[in-house]
């Protein structure tokens, strides 16, 4: 990457706030880099996909492991706020990644942003970091648990799944298309849900950690009650289920990020590493 490897932050933040930020540990192997918008794609009234061109993307192969993430840094009027998305797919001969977009009708400043961006626009960015991704099966069945801001993560998984996966999935979503655009592997079954339902119904049919893994992402309380019933009423072993919460119904992404980056501050004063983040327990 022929950009810097600082990245960079929200100049709104407190200084503190900035400093743990702009840590080692937080930005270990990202770069702050830019990308420039070379295709704004109108997949679904609901789903924009966004083809981003970032000059050496080649050089690092990070972003092309499964479920990488970049956060996009967008000013909203006087603020300066970011956002963290997740690359659905890199072509490193391109040197280009897509970012699908859900759009939603409240009025956000990821919203905003998206309504006033235009081919060959500049977007600094900062990435990649490589986020969860299927816990080691071997031979056992996976389940899935997602909604559709999970579906680029899901879909950058199963393009590069491992060899023999099988077991099945639960995709909370509305937009058809998006659903259907899903690699399908033989031995794994996807199911779409409507959406706002929650899994109990699904999970509830799981009696035994035995013999599964599980991977799930998308809103927090729904995702908690499905590390729940795995961890905590099934006893599942830690390392077996690998469940995110993306966002939080009546909750602003930016009280998220607030929440987590109090939480990180603590862990750096205590020693920990963000590794050691569990951001399911947040108080969000």
């Amino acid at each position: 990457m022929t950009d810097e490897t600082v990245p960079v932050v929200d100049r709104s933040l407190p200084l503190h706030e900035q400093e743990a930020i702009l840590s080692n540990d937080h930005n270990k192997g990202m770069h702050r880099t830019h990308g420039i918008v070379r295709e704004i794609r109108e997949v679904t009234a609901e789903l924009v996909r966004i083809v981003v061109h970032i000059s050496g993307l080649a050089e690092d192969p990070q972003w092309s492991v499964p479920n990488v993430s970049l956060r996009i840094h967008l000013t909203d009027g006087a603020e300066q706020l970011s956002r963290v998305y997740t690359v659905r797919a890199a072509d490193e001969a391109a040197e280009t990644i897509d970012i699908d977009v859900v759009r939603h009708g409240e009025s956000s400043p990821m919203m905003r942003w998206l309504a006033d961006l235009r081919v060959g626009d500049v977007v600094p960015l900062v990435g990649p970091r490589p986020h969860f991704r299927f816990p080691e099966t071997r031979g056992r069945g996976l389940l899935v648990f997602a909604d559709a801001t999970a579906i680029p993560a899901l879909y950058a998984l199963l393009r590069q799944a491992p060899v023999g996966l099988h077991g099945r999935g639960w995709v909370a979503t509305s937009d058809v298309t998006a659903f259907d655009e899903l690699p399908r592997i033989p031995g794994f079954a996807l199911t779409r849900l409507r959406p706002g339902e929650g899994f109990a119904a699904q999970f509830a049919g799981v009696t035994a950690a035995d013999g599964v893994v599980v991977w799930g992402a998308g809103e927090r309380d729904e995702m908690r009650a499905v590390r729940s019933h795995f961890r905590t009423t099934l006893s599942a072993a830690k390392d077996d289920v690998s469940v995110y919460g993306y966002w939080k119904r009546g909750t602003s992404n930016t009280a998220i990020d607030e929440a987590r980056l109090r939480a990180y501050e603590e862990l750096l004063r205590s020693g920990g590493t963000v590794l050691d983040m569990d951001d399911l327990s947040l108080p969000v």
